[in-house]
């Protein structure tokens, strides 16, 4: 085809109709003139793309053709975009692999953590009252101390629905610890166990499937089962009218059954038992109980707030001087003070961990942690997404070039593009869910959670996972689709493209970007793992190896200490106490108040932790005594003595504290206050988790025997827990339960080892990313430098001076992220580490190796491309020139 020809083609294409005759004949001339001045070309591709340099030089003179927006709009154009979009995926089959397997990745890391934030932020919405709906919380100042329980005293309740006509309603919570059911001849060991206020189920919005939710737990001995307990211990039949055993406060009759309570629900339950079935306070300073007011519509809980201290001077202020010997006013003067706190109950899981709670809170750093990685690795993903859109720009020109001339508008070459990207999402997006599939079930253990495919199933989310990534194919596709389609076609056709130069430094940046992420991320695996290695090998004051502890002895009662004395006769077991509590786990310890016997009658007392032990507590458990002596059978009278660590001598004061006397604040009676004589002092011991300083403890001889430690020295453990277990049950029908003193210390640091772990995975997959983006912009620049290879091969280069030449680019912007994520780094974990009261040294070999496995990914990354190209026969790329 001749260029007149040609070029009345191309007009037809291209040009408004009614411009069509206008523009004909001038074109012809100035291609008739254009073809004289060059010549005759040498090259038949030559001769055309300066055809084409000519028609599209003449359109942009004169400004003649016109473009109909019906091309913007039409279907068959939209459906062409995505036909091209396609065959250019298919034709790049690598580039596309990895622009697919890291926005998958990308998309899948999102998605999971999506999941869990958005359940984390769930917490307590499924109450249709949530917005009305607050838990009391009582905060305290005494000695200098602070102290924030959960709970609220067991009178607030109905004393403030009586004062406030803002308060609706009240309903309260109280669990009393394990209990033994028996239904028949079955007998079960059951935890979660709760005693509710009779409108519960009203405030509530759990709802009750049979029974009448207004009069189910009015009467006392009455309980409401959740349904799958019901279907536990009845089957199919009606629950409704039967009874059951709940350990030592009898019979219970079942008058309901409700939903199970929902997964994200601050307090778990399957019995609720009538609130009247147990001890009634009747002093507002001795009891308590979680406390939840429902305000009236339009209500405002900071008029609830404001009224605080008038309530705790109305109804606290007068038993103060019972309980710490001192007026209300001198209490206040001394810097001490009592007040009440309303807090959301969607707030409550994501707050902080006060005493008493009914469960251990989430931390919401974690929240905010999670959501960060989330939006990194998506930021990875896309990043990859334009470097490599970007570097490829050169393969591309011409097709630009090409397009503009034949008419195509920047517009209609920017959603060119933006298919493309929206297609590579959308594919990655379906390899993501698969990714999800397969990896649900490791999250789930790692999380703590019960996802499952229903759960991504869900419209509403499935609806925003689309939108999201429509979201992200747009952003990531928008930066190449603006670069690519700005290509001056005249530039493009006579092969002077130096548009693709200035994008260097972006693709650059982005490079730097990925690493300083990733870096960062492995920074915090680091120390993550050492924090937690150093909890595990820290000397915590105790031997908490070949510990084994019995669960609910007390059941045994009067035959408890013998069932001891047989035990401590066995071979494999050193030796056997018996305790209240023991230093591991939550709710391990009792809380009282002292006062110094010989300090003056208006020191405000300590409050202090308690436990209760005998004589083999110390030795079985390996704690050691720094002054005094152990608890003795020797001394009749050491039902009135108490050990001590040394934090208590510190709070106290001491300089001699063997001797020294306390007496307790008891619930405010004269007859409950009792005098102990300290008889011996131990070494200080982690008895709490190492996010709290170890506190000041008093360890009472005697008392309420919950457990016993065996010291054990076995290899057999198996046949040593089956010989416990049938002299258990020679003893008792309780169900046998035991678990590992070390193990359970572990469990109190379960939260951070499932952070450590998902640290490492999430490092691994944002590291699993760079690279693919470092290994796709090293394929494109050897590609580009084939040619300067195969001179510089040619000239005696080595194969090592070559790779390094190829490496050096990359590994520098390396570097430069190393600089920038190092001090990133050390703020956001010194910051982690602040909530240990024990806590390692940030070290400086942490982020020598952090740098160091960064520099050794993308050399090894780099350095495929690179060896691949320095191995090629330099006649091979040669041969063309």
């Amino acid at each position: 085809m001749k260029p007149p020809q040609l070029a009345d083609r191309l007009l037809k294409f291209c040009c408004a109709p009614h411009r069509l005759e206008e523009v004909q004949g001038d074109l012809h001339e100035e291609i008739q003139y254009q073809l004289r001045r060059v010549g005759k070309p040498r090259a038949r591709r030559q001769y055309w793309w300066n055809v084409l340099g000519f028609i599209l030089s003449f359109a942009l003179k004169r400004k003649s053709i016109e473009y109909s927006t019906t091309h913007l709009t039409n279907p068959i154009m939209i459906q062409n975009y995505f036909k091209i979009a396609w065959r250019n995926l298919w034709r790049k089959k690598v580039f596309s692999a990895i622009n697919i397997a890291g926005l998958a990745v990308g998309l899948a890391t999102c998605l999971l953590i999506v999941l869990f934030v958005q359940d984390e932020l769930s917490y307590d919405r499924y109450n249709t009252k949530a917005d009305r709906l607050f838990r009391m919380t009582m905060h305290i100042r005494l000695g200098g101390k602070e102290m924030n329980m959960a709970y609220a005293p067991a009178l607030a309740g109905a004393a403030m629905l009586r004062d406030y006509p803002g308060v609706e309603a009240f309903t309260r919570l109280e669990s009393e610890g394990t209990f033994v059911i028996k239904s028949g001849n079955e007998r079960f060991k059951e935890e979660r166990v709760v005693f509710a206020d009779s409108n519960f189920f009203a405030v509530f919005s759990i709802p009750l499937l049979k029974g009448n939710v207004k009069t189910a737990l009015t009467e006392p001995n009455t309980v409401v089962l959740t349904e799958s307990t019901a279907r536990k211990y009845f089957g199919d039949q009606n629950p409704v009218g039967k009874s059951l055993t709940m350990g030592t406060k009898g019979l219970f009759r079942v008058t309901g059954v409700c939903r199970d309570v929902p997964s994200n629900s601050h307090f778990h339950y399957d019995f609720f038992g009538s609130y009247r079935s147990i001890r009634q306070g009747e002093k507002w300073l001795a009891s308590g109980s979680h406390t939840y007011l429902l305000l009236r519509e339009g209500y405002s809980v900071a008029q609830l707030a404001a009224q605080s201290p008038n309530i705790v001077r109305k109804y606290m202020g007068p038993e103060v001087p019972e309980f710490l010997g001192m007026t209300y006013d001198e209490y206040l003067r001394k810097g001490d003070r009592m007040g009440f706190r309303f807090q959301p109950v969607t707030d409550i899981h994501l707050g902080p961990n006060w005493e008493n709670e009914l469960e251990a809170n989430s931390d919401p750093k974690y929240v905010y942690i999670f959501s960060a990685i989330a939006v990194f690795i998506l930021l990875l993903a896309c990043i990859n997404f334009m470097n490599l859109s970007t570097a490829g720009s050169a393969n591309r020109a011409k097709e630009v070039g090409i397009r503009k001339v034949l008419g195509s508008v920047q517009q209609q070459l920017i959603r060119q593009f933006l298919s493309e990207s929206v297609l590579i999402t959308f594919l990655a997006l379906v390899v993501a869910g698969v990714l999800v599939a397969v990896a649900l079930p490791t999250f789930n253990q790692l999380a703590n959670k019960a996802f499952d495919l229903g759960t991504l199933l869900n419209v509403r989310l499935m609806g925003y996972t689309l939108m999201g990534s429509l979201l992200v194919g747009l952003l990531a596709g928008s930066y190449p689709a603006f670069f690519l389609s700005s290509f001056k076609p005249v530039s493009v056709l006579k092969g002077k493209l130096l548009s693709g130069v200035r994008s260097g430094w972006l693709r650059n940046t982005l490079v730097t970007v990925q690493f300083v992420v990733s870096i960062g991320m492995i920074i915090g695996t680091l120390v993550v793992y050492q924090q937690l290695r150093f909890i595990q090998n820290k000397k915590v004051g105790f031997d908490k190896e070949q510990v084994l502890i019995l669960h609910d002895t007390y059941v045994l009662g009067d035959k408890l200490k013998t069932f001891r004395s047989e035990l401590a006769k066995q071979s494999q077991i050193v030796s056997a106490s018996l305790a209240g509590y023991l230093p591991a786990g939550r709710s391990n310890q009792g809380v009282d108040g002292f006062r110094d016997v010989n300090a003056p009658t208006e020191t405000v007392p300590f409050r202090l932790k308690t436990y209760r032990i005998d004589e083999q507590y110390l030795p079985t458990l390996g704690i050691g005594v720094a002054l005094g002596r152990n608890f003795s059978k020797a001394f009749s009278g050491d039902s009135a003595a108490v050990l001590v660590n040394e934090a208590a001598v510190r709070q106290f004061g001491w300089k001699n504290p063997v001797g020294q006397r306390i007496t307790t604040v008891g619930d405010g009676s004269p007859g409950d206050r009792q005098t102990y004589t300290v008889v011996g002092v131990t070494k200080d011991f982690h008895f709490e988790s190492m996010h709290q300083h170890i506190a000041p403890l008093i360890m009472f001889y005697g008392g309420d025997w919950y457990q016993m430690a065996l010291r054990i020295r076995t290899d057999n453990v198996p046949a040593l827990l089956k010989m416990l277990e049938q002299n258990w049950k020679a003893e008792t029908d309780m169900p046998f339960s035991y678990s590992f003193l070390d193990e359970r210390f572990n469990k109190m640091y379960q939260a951070e080892q499932r952070i450590g772990q998902l640290f490492g995975i999430f490092a691994g997959l944002a590291v699993f990313i760079a690279c693919l983006g470092l290994f796709g912009l090293a394929a494109f620049t050897t590609l580009q430098r084939t040619k300067e290879i195969g001179v510089r091969k040619v000239l005696g280069a080595s194969v090592a001076s070559i790779v390094a030449l190829l490496s050096k680019d990359f590994l520098r912007l390396v570097f430069v992220a190393i600089l920038i994520a190092t001090p990133m780094g050390w703020y956001a974990m010194k910051e982690w580490l602040a909530d240990f009261a024990y806590r390692i040294d940030l070290e400086w070999w942490v982020f020598g190796l952090a740098g160091f496995l960064a520099v050794a990914v993308a050399l090894l990354t780099v350095s495929f491309q690179s060896i691949k190209a320095a191995l090629v026969n330099p006649v091979r790329s040669l041969r063309s020139e």
